[in-house]
């Protein structure tokens, strides 16, 4: 699956010591399959298939807490964006896309783009993502 992704690694990966600071950090846990991406490339950023796809390093997660689209909680918060005005985000599992400025409830724009970061990733290929 990372091979679809190589051209915008951001070399080297994030150690686990990182991943399980910025849990603590976020009050967050990541799902497996992200960690194991970012233990491979820490954050990513350039087209992927008809998409475009920014997910954030470790520095800029932790930062994620700043953007007060929804309340941060442990099961939802948010792992970057399309270089735009869609935000990625994990809620309760389901990695997701939702606009940075809603028109009404925030609830009520999210997109379900798959339920593992598998799913995600072909989403974002075939142009779901925006």
């Amino acid at each position: 699956m990372f091979e679809k992704l190589r051209h915008g690694f951001q070399l080297p990966g994030a150690s686990l010591a990182e991943i399980e600071e910025c849990e603590t950090k976020l009050g967050v846990i990541l799902p497996d399959d992200y960690k194991a991406f970012l233990r491979v490339s820490n954050g990513f950023n350039d087209e992927i298939g008809r998409g475009y796809l920014v997910l954030w390093n470790m520095q800029e997660l932790s930062l994620a807490a700043g953007y007060e689209m929804f309340e941060l909680q442990e099961r939802r918060f948010l792992i970057g964006s399309n270089g735009g005005p869609t935000a990625y985000g994990i809620i309760d599992g389901d990695y997701v896309s939702i606009p940075f400025v809603c028109a009404g409830p925030w609830e009520d724009e999210v997109r379900v783009l798959g339920s593992g970061f598998e799913q995600f990733i072909i989403a974002i290929e075939s142009g779901e993502g925006w």
